[in-house]
Parts: structure tokens; sequence; C-alpha cells
């Protein structure tokens, strides 16, 4: 009987044996306590550029989370995820030019890896916008009532005659040919910037063949 149950028992044992070397194999950790993942914050998108030195950032972290936020490698604020995993943050004060936000969030004493960096550009200056032809108040008596109203304002600025887009070329310059009618004529030139700062120059002249 001794017999029996000692050949029915060791390949029952080594069957044990085996799968506990498995089950350590294949879970190492087993008896080490497990830590998450902390993922770093999504920030919603800016635009390129504003002319306004506050602005709000949000977006995506994890539920119940702390986000720290920092502007131009400073920390200037920390805010809490809500349970649907948003957060935002208001009055952010930019500095003039160009503007990097970086998000981490925080859980505890554990940190993230930092966010992708959101840039935006705070411009707060006016357009630059000279108008170089035609001059205010000119008149022109000639039989052609052609003239071209030519200027120059900063590369990438968008200007508009008259409700009518001009081409500007990469120096900032434009030129824009119109023809002009009997009597007072009025033109309304404006520049605008990335930001939406616009300058606006008005030209009156009068054509008297």
């Amino acid at each position: 009987f001794i017999l029996v149950v000692i050949y029915a028992g060791i390949p029952l044992l080594t069957k044990t044996i085996v799968f506990l070397s498995s089950f350590r194999k294949e879970n190492p950790n087993a008896n080490i306590e497990n830590t998450s993942i902390i993922n770093p914050p999504l920030f919603d998108s800016l635009p390129e550029a504003t002319n306004s030195a506050l602005i709000s950032v949000s977006g995506l972290a994890d539920k119940e989370s702390s986000v720290k936020i920092l502007l131009n490698d400073t920390e200037v604020a920390k805010v809490m995820a809500d349970k649907d995993a948003r957060f935002k943050t208001q009055n952010l004060r930019l500095q003039e030019g160009i503007n990097s936000i970086v998000g981490l969030t925080l859980k505890g004493d554990q940190e993230s890896s930092p966010s992708g960096t959101l840039t935006i550009i705070y411009l707060k200056k006016p357009t630059k916008l000279d108008i170089s032809s035609p001059t205010e108040g000119q008149k022109f008596l000639s039989e052609s009532k052609d003239i071209t109203i030519t200027g120059e304002t900063d590369p990438g600025n968008r200007v508009i005659i008259n409700d009518r887009f001009i081409i500007v070329n990469q120096d900032g310059k434009f030129n824009h040919k119109v023809a002009l009618s009997d009597g007072d004529n009025t033109f309304k030139i404006a520049a605008t910037d990335i930001a939406g700062n616009q300058t606006i120059v008005e030209r009156n002249v009068s054509y008297n063949p």
C-alpha cells in the first residue's frame, strides 16, 4: 500500500512543482506590487498666434490626477483633471514672441514624462503698413484712369484693398492696379498679421480727365 502511494504521489508532486515553476516564469513580478503607468497630458490645440497676453489651456489627463503646466520652462499652474479626464487652466500670461507650453501628470509622488509641446506666438505690436503710392489727396488728370497702389507690410501678413485680397511677396511688398472713377475715389487698405492685429490706411484721391 505504501508503495502505491509513493508511486501515485511522485507524479502528482512533480506536476505541482512544474506548474509552480511555470507560473513564476510567466509572472516574475507576481509577488511585487504593480504600479500603473502615468500617461502625460494631451493638450487641446491652440491657434498659431494670438494678440492676447492671457490664454486658456485645456486637454485630457488621467482621471482625477493633477496636471502641472510649464510655460517657457517655468511652472505656472497646477490643475486637477475631473472624473471625465478633462482639465483646464485659465489666464496663463504669455511673453511677447514665441511661447512653449508643456504638461506633466502627477499622482501622489509619481510624475509622468513630459507631454508634447504646444507653441504659440504672442504679437502685440501694430501691424506694419506703409503706402508709397498714391499719396493722400493726390489728383490724377491724365487720360488714363489706371493707377497702381503700392506698399509694404511684414512678410506673411494679409493685405486687403477695398475687400479684395492682394498678393504680398516674400519681402512684404505688394502692388495693385486699379481703374479710377471720375471724381473722388477712396481706397481702404488693411494689413492683418497671423495674430489678428490689423492696421488700416485710407487713401482719398480724385480723377478729373
